[in-house]
């Protein structure tokens, strides 16, 4: 598909383009005025000398004399015709005008022809010859070759030409600047859309000019963030190792602590409990980490309405416990091409949150089915009938550590469930999005490419 021309390049081609065919218009205006002045010039000299000829020469010897004068060798210059004309537009050697002069010559020649003692009389245009018996005649010198754009249609051939030959060069001139602004944006896009190694094509960053400085500005400028990200994520990792060694012994002590002195039972529960969620917590941030900086190395065929059954099958007991039934409607046939452990902890942490804010004796649905407009996407959608989620939080919701009120925080999670799944469908080519759900709750469609 050919990428649409970008408003910048238009008005590029645009101002160009009007530049060009106003340096073009001026000079051909001023190139008709100067010829035709040189060339109306030219002709008032041979024709009043010419004029003055022809008139002796009627004056002497009548009608016959000026036609052998206008058909002797020598008598004309070259390069011009002579037209001898009545008040019909007859001419006296019985030639024809050339059609592109009949009518000028009708409306702005004969006049003087015709209309001898009319006292509103017609500007002469041409010099007036008067034969023996009073007979007048108008003296005409009109070149023989007529420059090509003496004609109205290929005048009008010759501007369009001009302003085609305008417009490609115009289209060219600007395709030199908008392409590598064309270039920058892509990357800019890509580096926007999570690309953090993308960088600006060789040619335009060894570019001698303002584009090339941007374009070296750029890469500085994704250099730096993909530093600071790596920075970011090593710094993540090495806290979660540190806290992970602390943790175990503190879980340890615990144990052997209780065997000395037992405690009460709701209380040991409720140690065990915030122990499991650091530990959850911990688990959570590294993968987190390694889903934004390692790519999935193994993938595998999955059949997801299997794969979907087994993950609901798991999760029943946990939703049944908070009362909640999950109803599973999956098309049969659909298959992806994912990372099994990765894609299942996508899946359970969307379908566990779900089951977290679901009401008790409500139902949370998984439905899966071919996109309508795209055979090649999956859609899986997860509902609940749980309070929902305000319109300005819907991208928020992927966001870890996204709080989505004061009590939002229950003691259950880490804050990075959704981001975590966000992150491992994003790595699978697909995306996550959010949306309310009629009458209540909210509705999480995941987008998977197919694998047929």
């Amino acid at each position: 598909m050919t990428p649409r021309p970008s408003p910048l390049y238009l008005r590029m081609a645009l101002y160009i383009g009007a530049a060009i065919a106003g340096f073009v218009l001026l000079g051909l205006a001023s190139l008709v005025l100067v010829a035709s002045k040189q060339l109306e010039s030219y002709l008032e000299a041979r024709e009043g000398n010419l004029g003055r000829d022809a008139a002796q020469v009627l004056a002497s010897g009548g009608r016959p004399a000026l036609r052998q004068w206008m058909t002797t060798p020598g008598t004309l210059p070259d390069g011009v015709t002579v037209y001898v004309l009545d008040g019909e537009g007859r001419d006296l050697g019985g030639r024809d005008l050339p059609p592109q002069y009949v009518r000028f010559v009708d409306r702005f020649v004969l006049g003087a022809v015709r209309d001898e003692d009319d006292n509103f009389r017609p500007i002469r245009l041409a010099p007036l010859l008067v034969a023996p018996d009073g007979q007048r005649y108008a003296f005409l010198l009109l070149p023989e070759r007529i420059a090509p754009w003496g004609s109205p249609a290929a005048l009008a051939a010759l501007i369009i030409a001009a302003f085609i030959v305008i417009a490609v060069v115009a289209a060219l001139i600007a395709r030199a600047f908008g392409r590598p602004i064309g270039d920058l944006q892509s990357v800019v896009r890509a580096l926007s859309d999570g690309q953090i190694s993308s960088r600006a094509p060789a040619e335009l960053t060894a570019r001698r000019d303002e584009l090339g400085e941007l374009a070296r500005d750029f890469d500085a400028m994704a250099i730096q963030i993909e530093n600071l990200l790596a920075s970011r994520q090593q710094l993540m990792r090495d806290m979660s190792h540190e806290l992970r060694s602390p943790l175990a012994r503190l879980q340890a002590a615990i144990a052997l602590a209780e065997r000395k002195h037992p405690l009460p039972p709701a209380e040991h529960g409720r140690i065990v409990a915030e122990l499991d969620r650091m530990n959850q917590a911990i688990g959570d941030v590294l993968r987190l980490t390694r889903l934004e900086s390692e790519p999935i190395r193994s993938k595998y065929l999955l059949k997801l309405d299997v794969f979907l059954s087994d993950l609901v099958t798991d999760e029943r007991d946990e939703a049944m416990t908070r009362e909640v039934d999950l109803v599973l409607e999956s098309a049969t046939s659909l298959e992806v091409v994912a990372d099994p452990q990765l894609l299942r902890s996508g899946f359970e942490n969307v379908l566990r949150n779900a089951i977290r804010y679901a009401p008790a004796r409500s139902v949370v649905d998984v439905n899966t089915h071919r996109d309508p407009g795209n055979e090649k996407t999956i859609v899986v959608t997860i509902e609940d009938r749980g309070p929902g989620v305000s319109p300005e939080m819907m991208e928020r919701i992927f966001e870890p550590y996204t709080r989505l009120s004061a009590d939002a925080d229950d003691g259950q999670g880490s804050g990075l469930g959704l981001a975590i799944a966000r992150r491992v469908f994003e790595a699978h080519g697909g995306r996550i999005t959010a949306e309310v759900a009629e009458p209540r709750g909210l509705r999480v469609r995941i987008l998977l490419p197919a694998a047929c």
